[in-house]
């Protein structure tokens, strides 16, 4: 064990357990951890919410430890489609600029709301926005932003922008009956694809 308390700051904040091969392992508090497993090493996120164990690394020697399952699950059940709905009419709306919004989280009844954000700048390949004020109860879940009539696709902006721990979304092609889209779940500079409103292979709705 170290005896800097940095170091031990740090482990409190992001522990890292064995997976245990015979017994359960202990509930998991808000926050992050570490799993190791003999199947790989995961990272196992809880907010208020979103539960989620997904696979950082493989483990190339034999461990003596319990077997890892990958899961995802929101605590508010499948994204609505009616609020993905809605967010697609201010995109189509603002046309041939990009858009951006979010949908918002509340602890206390355990539901989402759309929230639109005041742009300061926008154009076809660009936006830059305000985010207004949430309640105590309320976290961001759902990062949402449009990309006009080009192609929805991850950019490299995007790709630094998508920090800490939510689900992002983009629409693209929006002059289209059925626009593009791509969604997915970040924890902390890790990306997982989710299913997207037209995925019909994964149930057509991203979901836990």
């Amino acid at each position: 064990m170290t005896t800097d308390l940095r170091d031990r700051a740090i482990q409190a904040t992001c522990p890292v357990v064995a997976m245990p091969r015979f017994g359960e392992l202990d509930p998991q508090p808000q926050g992050q951890r570490m799993l190791l497993g003999s199947n790989g090493l995961f990272v196992q996120m809880r907010t208020p919410w979103l539960e989620c164990t997904t696979r950082v690394g493989d483990v190339d020697m034999r461990l003596p430890f319990g077997e890892v399952r990958e899961a995802i699950r929101f605590t508010f059940g499948g994204i609505p489609r009616a609020l993905l709905d809605a967010f697609i009419e201010h995109a189509r709306a603002a046309l041939p600029n990009e858009v951006a919004g979010a949908l918002i989280y509340d602890a206390d009844t355990g539901s989402l709301r759309l929230s639109m954000h005041e742009a300061l700048a926008a154009g076809p390949a660009h936006v830059r926005y305000r985010i207004e004020a949430m309640g105590e109860q309320e976290v961001l879940a759902i990062d949402l932003h449009s990309h006009g009539r080009l192609l929805a696709f991850w950019s490299g902006e995007d790709n630094r922008d998508d920090q800490g721990v939510r689900v992002c979304g983009v629409f693209g092609n929006l002059d289209r009956e059925r626009p593009s889209a791509r969604f997915r779940l970040v924890v902390n500079g890790l990306f997982r694809d989710l299913p997207h409103p037209w995925d019909e292979r994964n149930g057509g709705t991203p979901s836990g």
